[in-house]
């Protein structure tokens, strides 16, 4: 600054201009003034991160000294009970340290009787039930170019709003008689007048027949033969026309109408009613029962030339079949059950359905492992449908010789299941116990209770050092936290308790 205002007053000794000297010192102030800025923000920045940090203790802020972490209890304190195989004595700090003690409550579990048995759930789907199917075919045996389909039958529409009938099509209900299709067939019809022939041929013979017996004494005896012979012959012909038209399918009342129309025939001498035999050839198809039409293979003016296509099919969904899959291993588990074995079926959008069980497969899939098991349910609002995947749950009846406990008191390392039972409550005793699981659930498992009746260790697992399996029997009580820590802590201080017996230390 001051060498500034020396400039400027030797500029003016000389007569010189001083703009360019106010210029100069405009620029160097200004750059003094953004070093400035920065040293400051600067500043600002480093003691924010120092406060945050912990680095330095802001003013306002009590002066208070860290809280020394008290030292968590070291396993080392765990000792092993002499006289006790596999047992440990654990100080109560060291029970607190590894959870097993909070507050008042301890965390080991009592072994107890299961509640409840084992669920088994299926997988599987619903299917329709072939008992309850109806296929509608042409029974009447069409011949080529013999049956057309001149009709099919009509529903209510009220999808528009307003009521409209349509055709029958696949998903329409339909209730027991309703027309499915209406055919003209040249076979009944033919069927038919034969059966009127016969009943009209049939009327003129019996007449023969009683003149002739009535003159038996004055006509040869070959004739009242023959006679009777014709009879017979007529009463065969309507039997066969009338069980071939059953057999067909048709109705007793179109039947009837024949049989009406031939004895009309011979009141009338003979002479036939053309309109009402135009109509011998029409063959209605009605729905023998109450069901929902799941398959239409017809249409309108289609010439039928096969009796074994099913031109409609009918079924009754108010029960349907359910197919599921076991596995190999839990069909005897199954076939324990009583005769009437039920079963509860899950599935998308229903609620839980009650069943039951008709029969489990004999056949077990190669691939998959598994048997067949089918049964049925009920199904009164139609909710389910056919192929809709389910599990099906059996409640298995609770399992014997076993005890339950929770699954977070197993220890297994993939050769064997520990646990640690406590076998003495004053003195904080618990011992390490080799068991058997039967059965692992999501939060319990099933243990063996019955006694073995002989160490059942291998070759390979004795010389692993592995320990014999025992049972837990029902009150017993087992650590449900720590068990993990316990059993590392238990096999170093039994490995250092054989290493010393084997080099005892040399006395000084």
């Amino acid at each position: 600054m001051c060498g500034l205002r020396q400039l400027n007053g030797i500029a003016d000794a000389k007569g010189l201009s001083a703009s360019p000297l106010k210029l100069l010192w405009q620029r160097e102030m200004s750059k003094q003034v953004r070093f400035l800025v920065i040293v400051l923000v600067a500043a600002v920045l480093l003691a924010g991160v120092a406060v945050t940090t912990g680095a330095v203790r802001a003013p306002w802020k009590e002066r208070e000294e860290p809280a020394v972490p008290a030292a968590a209890p070291s396993l080392s304190a765990v000792e092993l009970v002499n006289g006790r195989p596999h047992t440990l004595c654990v100080p109560e700090d060291v029970e607190r340290s590894l959870g097993i003690r909070q507050g008042d409550r301890t965390l080991i579990a009592t072994a107890r009787k299961p509640e409840h048995g084992k669920s088994l759930v299926m997988p599987g789907s619903t299917m329709l039930d072939p008992a309850r199917i109806m296929r509608i075919r042409a029974r009447f045996a069409p011949s080529p170019s013999s049956a057309e389909v001149v009709r099919i039958g009509h529903v209510p529409d009220r999808t528009s709003g307003t009521t409209v009938f349509r055709e029958i099509r696949s998903g329409d209900h339909v209730g027991k008689g309703d027309i499915l299709a209406v055919f003209h067939s040249v076979d009944v019809g033919n069927k038919k007048n034969d059966l009127a022939d016969a009943i009209y041929q049939l009327g003129l013979d019996e007449e023969i027949l009683k003149r002739a017996e009535a003159a038996a004494s004055a006509v040869p005896e070959v004739f009242l033969l023959n006679a009777r012979r014709s009879v017979e012959g007529d009463r065969n012909a309507i039997n066969r026309a009338v069980n071939t038209l059953q057999t067909w399918g048709i109705a007793d009342t179109d039947i009837q109408a024949v049989r009406d129309e031939a004895e009309n025939i011979k009141r009338r001498q003979g002479k036939r009613d053309e309109d009402k035999q135009s109509t011998w050839a029409r063959v209605e198809i009605k729905a023998p029962e109450d069901g929902v039409v799941i398959e239409r293979n017809v249409s309108l003016h289609e010439i039928v030339v096969d009796n074994t296509t099913n031109l409609f099919q009918i079924a009754n969904v108010d029960q349907l079949s359910v197919v599921a899959n076991v596995p190999e291993d839990d069909v005897p588990l199954l076939e324990a059950l009583p005769p009437d074995r039920f079963w509860t079926v899950r599935t998308v959008g229903s609620e839980p359905v009650h069943g039951q069980i008709d029969d489990i497969g004999y056949i077990i899939d190669p691939n998959q492992h598994t048997a067949v098991v089918r049964g049925h349910i009920e199904n009164p609002h139609e909710r389910l449908r056919a192929g809709q995947f389910i599990s099906a749950t059996v409640e298995l009846p609770r399992p014997a010789d076993v005890v339950e406990i929770p699954i977070d008191a197993v220890v297994d390392d993939g050769q064997q299941s520990i646990i640690f039972v406590e076998t003495d409550v004053a003195r904080h005793y618990y011992t390490m116990r080799r068991v058997e699981l039967t059965d692992r659930f999501e939060r319990v498992a099933y243990v063996r209770s019955r006694p073995f009746e002989q160490d059942d260790r291998t070759r390979e697992e004795k010389e692993l050092g592995l320990l014999p399996k025992e049972p837990l029997r029902e009150g017993e009580r087992v650590l449900q936290t720590g068990a993990g820590e316990l059993k590392a802590e238990l096999i170093d201080k039994e490995t250092d308790a054989k290493s010393e017996i084997r080099n005892p230390k040399s006395e000084k």
